[in-house]
């Protein structure tokens, strides 16, 4: 049975969660926070402290356009893990390499008749360029990135790469699955910081939203944004260190025409690791674990205990 997907709501309520377990009353507030109900938000949740009501609006550091090719990368990928992994210890098990990892061609989808053939192919080459991996200089060294695969029309086809990673076998199935490569902007995840800071700032400095808070009897209106595994999965996959992204959100945040719109604001990301895949790889456990929280305005500071590049 599938399981069904969380709501925004509950979504917003697990983000929350996170931030105050790792920094607990961030805000300095002294009851718990509540979740507004559906019609009388915004804002998201009010909390209070010694001066009155905070409100808190949640927004999600994301690129969106980058978003949708990426899912499209993540179902071809999905597709060909699904063709070639099951019952894989039943195929060639290589013994000069740990790894294989191919890379469909553009938005390239497998045809059902194909499946089984490219499954035969896959299993086959990877068995000559496992035999072959001593003797071909091509192979000396701990990888081989393969871009041609002479004799294999359906992998000629299908693949514009595969890339095996030497190395002993982990017991472990050894067909992964290639991320997304290529060219990207490094500064992307600085552009998404501050579109995400800008369209909250421009929505909620309107008249309408002003009477709407205005009703809450709110003493402040605080703004967090927020960002996790989809910013990991579906967006540029690499940039400037947490501590650049924050500073330079906070220098964007502190020159906008609209700042007042909110009294404080904080950026936090956080992100769980793989153990098990550290393990394989030879990462202590919990590396890449990421828990981030810097205030951005009204002054810039980064939380005691955050974690991060």
């Amino acid at each position: 049975m599938a399981m069904s997907r969380i709501t925004h709501d509950q979504r917003e309520r697990i983000v929350l969660a996170d931030v105050e377990k790792s920094f607990p009353n961030f805000a300095g507030q002294t009851t718990p926070w509540v979740k507004v109900p559906d019609g009388q938000d915004p804002p998201d949740f009010t909390s209070t402290d010694s001066h009155g009501v905070i409100g808190l609006e949640l927004v999600e550091w994301l690129d969106g356009d980058q978003m949708g090719p990426a899912k499209t990368r993540e179902s071809q990928r999905e597709q060909i893990l699904r063709i070639l992994t099951p019952d894989w210890e039943k195929e060639y098990q290589p013994k000069n390499f740990r790894g294989a990892f191919p890379t469909l061609i553009g938005t390239q989808r497998v045809s059902r008749r194909d499946e089984l053939p490219l499954r035969r192919q896959f299993y086959a080459y990877s068995a000559e360029v496992d035999r072959n991996w001593s003797a071909d200089p091509e192979h000396w060294g701990n990888s081989y990135h393969q871009t041609e695969f002479s004799g294999y029309p359906l992998l000629t086809k299908y693949f514009s790469a595969i890339n095996y990673i030497g190395g002993a076998p982990h017991g472990s199935c050894w067909i992964g699955e290639d991320g997304d490569g290529g060219a990207f902007d490094q500064f992307a995840p600085v552009e998404t910081l501050k579109n995400a800071l800008d369209s909250k700032l421009a929505a909620y400095a309107t008249t309408e939203k002003q009477a709407h808070l205005k009703a809450h009897n709110l003493a402040e209106l605080d703004l967090l944004v927020h960002g996790g595994f989809n910013v990991y999965r579906y967006n540029t996959p690499a940039g400037p260190t947490l501590e650049e992204i924050s500073r330079l959100g906070a220098e964007f945040y502190a020159t906008h025409p609209l700042r007042d719109t909110f009294n404080r604001a904080w950026f936090f990301h956080s992100l769980d690791t793989a153990d098990s895949l550290n393990q394989e790889l030879g990462f202590p456990p919990g590396y890449g674990r990421v828990r981030w929280l810097a205030q951005l305005w009204p002054d810039f500071r980064i939380y005691p205990g955050s974690i991060g590049s």
